[in-house]
């Protein structure tokens, strides 16, 4: 009995550690995929958040903490680390937010940009297509185990980058990283969503020539049907092939991840 409340003290003497672990956990679920969003309440966030942390401290990946010997010292190291974790979830978040980009270039190109719809998990308009194909990758990422995988990183990122070493302003291997996974996201939504886009264009090319043939005839009226219809049926065939994408789009947000965790140590 003894022994296992000298143990319970002597982790409730490292409250401090779990605030400053649990900063950078929160701030990485807030805005995971599939975690983020009202799917999953606040207090289960923070239940999981708690629950990871003393994990961590447990493992002996972080036993201490430095900070100023004073209550403003202390918060700005749990900002910090908030700021950590925010870094690290935005870019899984933007690679697989990629999409949701390439699913405006289609809605654009197909007819239905102008009836975008209210996605009750992130509380903002949302392109049909977009909201489609996001909802395929969050499907196939906690099929596939993703969602552990990436919990798995940020659990180990404390042995590469422990609390309180993060070097974020000022750090040009960040902005680096930051500036490549744009590149990468827009190459990526541009071969996404090009397939249908050309056929498309096929399309308004086609009822262009009919229209200079036939003046009479209402080429709104004929054409946009033709679109809808054409781009459902072509959706219906390259859904697998966006499907066979996750693991492009996975792949990009786990080595982005893995890679601004290294650079916001300081170095290359």
């Amino acid at each position: 009995m003894i022994p296992e409340l000298l143990q319970a003290t002597a982790f409730y003497g490292k409250l401090d550690v779990v605030c400053v672990v649990m900063a950078r956990m929160m701030a990485f679920l807030i805005i995971l995929p599939v975690m983020s969003g009202t799917s999953i309440s606040v207090w289960g966030k923070i239940a999981l958040a708690l629950f990871t942390s003393m994990l961590v401290v447990s493992s002996g990946r972080v036993t201490e903490v430095f900070y100023l010997n004073a209550p403003l010292g202390f918060v700005i190291l749990v900002i910090k680390e908030f700021l950590v974790g925010i870094i690290m979830g935005f870019m899984v978040y933007v690679s697989f937010a990629v999409v949701y980009f390439a699913g405006q270039l289609l809605d654009f190109q197909i007819g239905f940009s102008m009836v975008s719809v209210f996605d009750p998990l992130t509380q903002v308009q949302v392109p049909i297509i977009g909201n489609l194909l996001f909802f395929l990758m969050c499907v196939l990422l906690v099929q596939s185990g993703g969602l552990n995988i990436f919990l798995g990183a940020l659990f180990f990122s404390y042995e590469v980058l422990p609390p309180g070493i993060a070097v974020i302003t000022g750090n040009a291997a960040l902005l680096g990283d930051m500036l490549q996974l744009m590149s990468r996201f827009m190459n990526l939504a541009l071969c996404t969503a090009f397939p249908v886009m050309s056929a498309i264009l096929v399309i308004d090319a086609a009822m262009g020539l009919l229209v200079k043939a036939v003046p009479q005839m209402n080429v709104f009226v004929v054409g946009m049907p033709i679109k809808v219809m054409v781009g459902i049926a072509l959706l219906f065939f390259v859904t697998p092939v966006f499907a066979d994408m996750y693991s492009v789009i996975f792949e990009q947000g786990y080595t982005a991840m893995l890679s601004v965790t290294r650079g916001m140590i300081g170095y290359d």
